[in-house]
């Protein structure tokens, strides 16, 4: 068995431990991401171009890789992960030659996976 390897993403300096799923939008190729703050008006959108996968999976629902990976919280990103291998193999290794980051975002009700490449985009709004 393979192992994953995941490193801390920062997307944007000073994020609050938390947050809720607040929404998801998937248009045009590009895939947005808004996630709240507990107490607060504002949302984290986090915009992915040029996707080319992605699940949302409640916490319940991801006990096997949470137990294999302790260390899974917050954001990470990777370029070995499970996800990542699988895609590979689905795929017949079209996309070998691009650059593929595995980000994973696990929030208070959900863990979200993404396959993409840059640019990923980050910015705060106010609901």
């Amino acid at each position: 068995m393979e192992i994953d390897v995941y490193k801390t993403w920062e997307p944007i300096v000073g994020l609050p431990d938390n947050f809720y799923f607040y929404g998801l939008n998937n248009v045009g190729g590009d895939l947005i991401i808004l996630l709240k703050e507990p107490q607060s008006e504002r949302i984290l959108e986090i915009k992915f171009s040029g996707i080319l996968g992605y699940r949302v999976v409640q916490e319940a629902g991801r006990l096997k890789t949470l137990y294999e990976n302790k260390s899974l919280v917050g954001f990470e990103t990777s370029t070995d992960s499970e996800f990542l291998r699988w895609f590979k193999e689905e795929s017949r290794n079209m996309f070998d030659d691009w650059d593929l980051t595995h980000y994973v975002i696990c929030n208070l009700d959900n863990i979200i996976d993404i396959i993409s490449g840059p640019p990923v985009t980050v910015e705060w709004k106010v609901a």
